[in-house]
């Protein structure tokens, strides 16, 4: 969703095409005015990208420019991709009239591939930047087949505070942290402790609980960048009310690129929510929703012509729970309650029914029984043919 009056004041762009990709754009350059203050979150894969590991020496800072680029990851390319990183930082510092130390770098594509730093340089000697964020997010894309954008605004004490996100990714996607890349940028007046928090639990409740193939890139990147222009009251760890109505606002952007992720996923054609209630732990419900959400064989079942409903029971089996205090009901039918199958033909009937090719979207709900308020959830999707032709064939 895209509205032209919720664009944040003091950001310039460009989206350019320096020949990385065989056409089309690759570049985004994004300049703050005045410098943003940041949180920044990155993939908890022990191979991280270069330019993740240039950003974390930078977060801590106000930032001045973003760079990124897509069709080369430049991960696990060791020290030379280092140095082209610092040597792209070093031309753009020059350029744009920043410290490198007030920059931050962001990549996706190919994975074992070096960053063409004279590419980089080249297309930003003839860059030109402009207020707002035209073409950027195609610039950040992969094999993505739709724009992953949302803008939207907020009121704090009679002033209107903008924001505009863009994502991208349609598989490796199973966050430890964040996801694929994100980008929020927001004219917000806002503390940097507060501004942690804030992103950082909405991530958590968001991107946090989406899967398509359970795995975990080595790019994984969000970030958040408020420069202050809204002269809103600035925003304290201290001032709860305004914390969360932050938090709101950023779990309604975030939860919005999350499923635009999850339906762009590779070869999909299901997407299913599996909602854990009332465990023994919040810690369970988590992993159980975790645990359902990332098996093969709940995965396929959706898929299948002949569903085996029985294996969802089989699978949740592994997990820490009491199979007597146990519910559990798929797409609002319930199959198990008090220890036993729903042996009803006509309920059985109807839920296979439910399995037809036409309806895209499912859900699975587990009741573990106990007296508590306990739940957690993921949103995932089926796996196909389609998603293994094109990963065997792809070079990731």
């Amino acid at each position: 969703m895209i509205n032209a009056d919720n664009i944040p004041k003091g950001f310039f762009s460009a989206a350019l095409k320096s020949g990385i990709k065989n056409n089309g754009y690759d570049l985004a350059i994004i300049k703050s005015e005045p410098p943003s203050v940041v949180s920044a979150l990155y993939t908890q894969n022990k191979f991280q990208a270069a330019p993740i590991i240039f950003s974390k020496k930078n977060d801590k800072n106000k930032i001045d420019l973003l760079i990124v680029n897509s069709g080369v990851a430049n991960s696990l390319t060791g020290k030379k991709g280092y140095d082209n990183v610092l040597n792209i930082a070093n031309f753009a510092s020059k350029y744009f009239k920043c410290k490198k130390e007030n920059m931050l770098m962001a990549s996706t594509g190919i994975i074992g591939v070096h960053l063409d730093a004279e590419k980089i340089k080249n297309a930003i000697k003839k860059s030109s930047l402009n207020e707002g964020f035209d073409n950027i997010v195609k610039a950040i894309q992969t094999r993505d087949k739709f724009d992953k954008v949302y803008s939207t605004k907020l009121n704090i004490e009679n002033k209107t505070v903008n924001f505009y996100a863009i994502a991208k990714g349609t598989s490796i996607i199973h966050p430890n942290m964040a996801t694929v890349l994100l980008f929020i940028f927001t004219d917000l007046n806002i503390e940097k402790e507060a501004l942690n928090k804030a992103f950082r639990e909405s991530i958590n409740k968001t991107l946090n609980r989406i899967s398509i193939d359970g795995e975990t890139s080595t790019n994984d990147t969000a970030i958040m960048m408020a420069n202050g222009l809204a002269n809103n009251k600035i925003i304290t760890e201290e001032d709860k009310k305004l914390l969360k109505l932050l938090t709101n606002k950023l779990d309604e952007i975030c939860a919005s690129l999350s499923k635009m992720i999850v339906l762009d996923g590779e070869g999909i054609t299901k997407t299913i929510i599996v909602s854990v209630r009332r465990t023994k732990t919040q810690k369970d419900a988590f992993e159980m929703a975790k645990y359902m959400a990332t098996s093969n064989l709940i995965k396929l079942l959706f898929i299948s012509l002949n569903p085996n409903y029985e294996k969802i029971l089989s699978t949740i089996g592994n997990t820490n729970i009491n199979i007597k205090n146990l519910s559990l009901s798929v797409n609002g039918i319930n199959i198990y309650k008090n220890g036993e199958l729903n042996n009803n033909k006509s309920d059985i009937k109807r839920l296979k029914d439910s399995f037809n090719k036409e309806r895209k979207e499912h859900s699975i709900i587990l009741d573990c029984g106990y007296n508590t308020k306990y739940e957690d959830y993921y949103y995932f999707t089926d796996i196909t043919q389609e998603y293994i032709a094109v990963h065997s064939a792809y070079n990731i």
